[in-house]
């Protein structure tokens, strides 16, 4: 586990100053897995509902509003964020089920169900079912007792049928109206409303549905229908903070790439957030993440590791193309076993193996591992050495190796293998430098990483 409590504490004080903001971060990088983290720490001061607007990207923009809504009704009950002394009011029950054909809602609502998993489901589903009945039942009462005001707001529906950008209606104050509630009930707990995974959003689609998301819908109730407070300032629904998870960096790239490079993306992105961006970044503790995981995997140690890591940065990949690289590596490859005697070591396998989930090709992997040997011929062959022993189907353990070009006279290295270690590395000993005698065996290092690539799953 890489650690988060520092990074989440910078994230809680940048929230109290931050009413709309930006989550910032590589995709795979972990922003996800950061924000459930963030969510158990700050449990007794901040709930978090998370909308995936990856769902939306065939939806038109009027239908955007309606989904939103609709999720955030979702993660309300599935949360338990609706106080038991929340009633809906008799005016905007009715307002609901004039301006919405309620079974229409109901069924697209069940459609987002799948989304989730089967305790949030099913708690969900249970509260929104209780909703809707509360809601007929209001509306019925509601329009026996003053059929004028129901026939004034029939009237209102036909004359204003496409309610445009600003979206005003009877949802909207409900859910703020359970949000205030909540809020009063638990008056030292905040919202902050997450639109997550925005990464996963085609670059064609990922503008107009930002664009909805920063459009300001509070404009105030009409016709029966209380008007909010606050018309055109404040977050929508009440909440307290609204978190758009995306790379900062990217979207920027996307969007001059969509409107030109001389178009204003600050001008642009400070309708998200004008107070700045939360670069989510653990550059430090990535690295040693990696390195600590590559050490396990491999069972090599940090300074042989090191030189590799000179000839290629694991660190480049994102957290979730490395752990998909680790997870589970050890399947893709077999061993030499030649000689019941000699165990080779499995560190440079699985070197071989991550480098090629990761998508290098043979020879991008022969070149990584064998410029890192010539380079360091005795840190990396302590680890080659007994594969070299199999190579050649030798019958001892003991072998004496010049490492060099065939048609050079000086040769990198020339060094003795006396013993072997149970988990396969070599002990080497009389290693000289640069020596001049030509020794009987004369390899490439290249070739030995050739034959190690041999035993790995393709």
């Amino acid at each position: 586990m890489i650690p988060l409590d520092g990074v989440i504490k910078e994230f809680e004080k940048h929230l109290k100053s931050h009413p709309r903001t930006i989550l910032s971060a590589r995709f795979g990088d972990g922003k996800s897995f950061f924000l459930a983290e963030a969510e158990k720490k700050l449990k007794n001061r901040c709930a978090f509902l998370k909308i995936y607007p990856v769902n939306y990207q065939v939806a038109e923009n009027q239908d955007i509003f309606e989904y939103i809504k609709r999720d955030l009704l979702f993660q309300l009950y599935s949360q338990d964020m609706v106080p038991e002394s929340y009633e809906i009011p008799n005016n905007i029950a009715s307002y609901f089920f004039l301006k919405n054909n309620w079974e229409q809602f109901a069924e697209e609502f069940l459609k987002t169900l799948s989304y989730f998993d089967a305790t949030n489901t099913i708690k969900a589903t249970l509260g929104v079912a209780k909703f809707l009945k509360a809601m007929k039942k209001k509306y019925v009462e509601f329009k026996q007792n003053d059929v004028e005001i129901g026939v004034r707001l029939d009237n209102f529906i036909k004359e204003f049928d496409n309610k445009g950008i600003y979206e005003e209606d009877a949802i909207s104050s409900i859910l703020c109206g359970i949000i205030k509630a909540w809020k009063k009930e638990y008056n030292r707990r905040k919202v902050c409303l997450v639109f997550e995974d925005m990464d996963r959003i085609d670059p064609a689609h990922i503008f107009r549905i930002l664009n909805v998301i920063s459009a300001h819908m509070d404009c105030g109730y009409k016709y029966g229908v209380s008007p909010q407070s606050k018309s055109l300032s404040g977050n929508k629904f009440c909440v307290d903070n609204m978190v758009v998870c995306l790379d900062y960096d990217n979207l920027k790239q996307i969007f001059h790439h969509f409107y030109g490079p001389k178009a204003c993306f600050d001008g642009y992105i400070n309708k998200f957030s004008d107070k700045g961006v939360f670069h989510y970044s653990l550059y430090e503790q990535v690295q040693k993440y990696y390195m600590n995981e590559l050490i396990r995997v491999t069972d090599m140690d940090e300074k042989a590791l090191k030189v590799i890591m000179g000839q290629y940065d694991f660190t480049a990949c994102t957290l979730r193309q490395f752990y998909h690289a680790t997870n589970g590596v050890g399947l893709h490859i077999s061993l030499p076993d030649y000689n019941p005697n000699v165990v080779p070591h499995r560190g440079l396998y699985i070197i071989a193996a991550i480098l090629r989930i990761l998508g290098q090709n043979d020879e991008d992997i022969i070149n990584i591992l064998g410029t890192a040997f010539r380079q360091q011929p005795i840190k990396i062959g302590m680890y080659a050495g007994t594969s070299m022993l199999l190579r050649r189907k030798s019958k001892q353990t003991s072998l004496e190796f010049s490492f060099g070009d065939k048609d050079e006279h000086s040769f990198l290295v020339s060094y003795e293998i006396s013993d072997i270690h149970h988990d396969g590395r070599a002990f080497l000993e009389n290693h000289l430098s640069s020596g001049n005698g030509r020794r009987e065996t004369i390899c490439k290092p290249e070739d030995e990483i050739e034959y190690i690539l041999c035993f790995v799953n393709k």
